[in-house]
């Protein structure tokens, strides 16, 4: 998947987008740009812009890749790793509707804010789980996005922000025993 981070007027965003509520898997549900290798794609770098210019018209040529973020495991068993990279310069981005229903940027100061994170609690298999989520204008933000904008965040802004880690198929060393 791409983290797309646009610099804004002196303020970095980044890109979002909320996913087609036709779709099977995570219907409606605000992601980042992305999807499944292709046996034709080179390596990861490749698979999040080829499916960032397929759902979003993002242009590989407008991305400067920054890093990788470490792979986590989404509540569906899918593991993802996010493609961090600055948009060097701006394009008309549309959704594609047949994946997507809409795409939006939100400021990356807003997700490094503690007031604006807060935490649904969810029974995954007998177990409780405190699972990140933001609430940006109309979007609810949760889960495995929220996760990783909670790592992106406490790495690009030092925001500090703290949350349990189920994305990696171990529990919060908090929670060991």
């Amino acid at each position: 998947m791409l983290v797309a981070l646009y610099e804004n007027g002196g303020e970095s965003t980044v890109l979002l987008t909320r996913r087609a509520t036709h779709l099977r898997l995570h219907a409606g549900e605000v992601a980042f740009p992305g999807g499944m290798r292709d046996p034709e794609d080179l390596d990861l770098w490749d698979t999040a812009q080829r499916e960032a210019e397929e759902e979003v018209a993002l242009a590989r040529r407008t991305l400067e890749p920054l890093g990788l973020l470490s792979p986590l495991i989404t509540r569906t068993g899918i593991q993802v790793t996010p493609c961090v990279a600055r948009v060097e310069r701006r394009t008309a981005l549309t959704a594609n509707p047949a994946e997507l229903d809409a795409v939006f940027e939100a400021p990356l100061g807003f997700f490094a804010d503690s007031t604006q994170l807060s935490f649904q609690h969810f029974n995954y298999g007998g177990r409780e789980r405190r699972v990140p989520q933001y609430y940006w204008q109309d979007y609810q933000i949760w889960g495995i996005t929220a996760a990783i904008l909670v790592r992106l965040v406490n790495l690009a802004c030092d925001a500090g922000l703290e949350m349990e880690d189920y994305w990696h198929g171990r529990e919060p060393a908090a929670a060991n025993r």
